[in-house]
């Protein structure tokens, strides 16, 4: 029914805690749909929820692609909504994992089948993963702060209050679904670099990775994703090197990131997009977004 296909889970879990992450709106360089495949892969997960995508999504802005495997056959790939659950066989939490593209249409209903295939698992807890452009360094750890609207979960978790208004996301629409269920609910924010608008952005999900272990309680092997980051580091460093003006640009980020730290008084919100306009660097560091691209990882 209107997409969703939902196999019982015939295990109960244990205090599961939930991880929303979709593309679009909140995940900027595919950080946070990286960061839930980092907890699938490392653990190992089973497939309990799909979403055709066929109800959901106008394919003239959200298309289809298609790729050729190892024994040269097309392949074409649909925009995917997935939910897994994840044993971790460690620590007091298993993990259910979802994860997929926001989609363009029919939001109230995504969020209510989704929300229906969440409660019946009791959550102890559900996480939302967000991605936003920050004017932060690439030289500097990558900023994660967190949130709640409860004022408890702030307090338990050390996080800062949700005091963001104005458009959102279909993570917004999910919290507001889940909400209703009087289900705990927090978010954790990665700033990524606002002038690396590419595909991935290892840094940033590694620091989410490790900013997700207090929360459950467990340390996440990590595998190869602080080697892809320093080579991501090096890679930047290397397409800016001889550039004065991309010198200079970073110098100035560096020099706020630290005033910011030395000033910071609790948590930044970065569920959704804050009023403020980050400094354009278009023209200055187009040459640094073109060399990552043609020289990825994948």
């Amino acid at each position: 029914m209107d997409g969703f296909s939902i196999t019982p889970v015939d295990q109960p879990l244990r205090a599961p805690i939930v991880i929303l992450a979709f593309t679009g709106w909140s995940d900027t360089g595919t950080v946070t749909t990286d960061t839930a495949a980092h907890l699938v892969q490392t653990y190992g997960g089973t497939r309990f929820l799909e979403v055709d995508p066929e109800d959901y999504y106008v394919f003239t802005d959200v298309r289809p692609t298609v790729s050729i495997d190892e024994s040269g056959v097309r392949r074409l790939h649909w925009p995917e909504n997935r939910g897994d659950i994840v044993r971790t066989g460690t620590g007091e939490h298993d993990l259910v994992v979802i994860r997929g593209v926001e989609p363009n249409l029919r939001w109230r209903t995504f969020a209510t089948r989704l929300a229906e295939a969440i409660v019946p698992l009791q959550p102890f807890l559900v996480c939302t993963l967000v991605a936003r452009p920050a004017a932060t360094p690439h030289t500097r750890p990558v900023p994660v702060t967190g949130s709640s609207a409860d004022p408890r979960l702030a307090a338990r978790y050390g996080l800062g209050r949700s005091l963001y208004q104005g458009p959102t996301g279909i993570l917004g629409v999910i919290h507001d679904v889940l909400r209703g269920y009087r289900l705990d609910l927090i978010s954790l924010a990665a700033g990524v670099p606002h002038y690396l608008s590419i595909d991935e952005n290892p840094p940033a999900t590694l620091a989410l990775v490790r900013a997700l272990e207090p929360i459950l309680g467990f340390r996440v092997p990590e595998g190869d994703l602080p080697e892809r980051a320093l080579a991501f580091i090096e890679r930047v460093n290397e397409a800016s090197r001889g550039d004065d003006q991309v010198g200079t640009y970073v110098r100035t980020l560096e020099d706020q990131y630290e005033e910011d730290d030395e000033d910071d008084e609790g948590a930044v919100d970065f569920e959704e997009p804050g009023d403020s306009e980050l400094p354009s660097a278009d023209d200055i560091l187009k040459d640094v977004e073109d060399f990552l691209r043609g020289t990825g990882d994948r």
